[in-house]
């Protein structure tokens, strides 16, 4: 590999030096491996114009078919999602395209966001989606089902935080109970 010896011929590190970093940087190198593994995956599935971001919400941005997706790799036997804090969904709901989970664990299985969020994140996503794209109607009977109300008043620090940050002050206004 050029760069163990470019360490060792340039700088003079010995293997006790190489192995240390290597050995403190192996989550970044797998994550970077990974990332570079899902690039390759998303082409092989007809996606163009993939670029790798550096961004809360998404690791890779692509395009299938005029439509502009957003892509969190996730390589974990765990559930995709279930890192996910309610602020990075918040976030996710406001991206204007799709927003997908490329699960590279234990074979690589590109998934739409939404559909494997937990009940109560899937609420606070769908809440952020109709309030982003001023679907007022929509977010008016979404409000009227009490279990979404319960399970959005749980969120109102973020939905305070989000609405403020992102000025969505539609949000507010509909959702005065979820903003005190």
């Amino acid at each position: 590999m050029d760069l163990i010896h470019e360490l060792k011929s340039e700088y003079g590190f010995d293997e006790d030096e190489i192995s240390y970093a290597l050995s403190r940087a192996r989550g970044i190198i797998f994550g970077f491996a990974m990332e570079y593994r899902a690039r390759r995956i998303l082409q092989e599935m007809n996606f163009e114009n993939i670029r790798s971001v550096d961004m809360p919400t998404h690791d890779i941005e692509a395009e299938k078919d005029g439509v502009k997706y957003y892509v969190e790799v996730k390589a974990s036997k765990k559930s995709p999602t279930r890192e996910y804090s309610a602020y990075k969904v918040a976030m996710i709901a406001l991206l204007d395209g799709v927003h997908l989970t490329l699960s590279m664990i234990p074979k690589p299985n590109l998934l739409l966001t939404e559909e494997i969020l937990s009940e109560p994140k899937r609420i606070l996503y769908r809440f952020f989606k109709l309030a982003y794209l001023k679907q007022l109607e929509e977010l008016k009977v979404f409000l009227e089902n009490e279990k979404n109300k319960e399970v959005l008043d749980s969120y109102s620090n973020v939905i305070r935080t989000i609405s403020n940050r992102y000025h969505l002050s539609i949000i507010l206004d509909l959702a005065n109970p979820f903003s005190s």
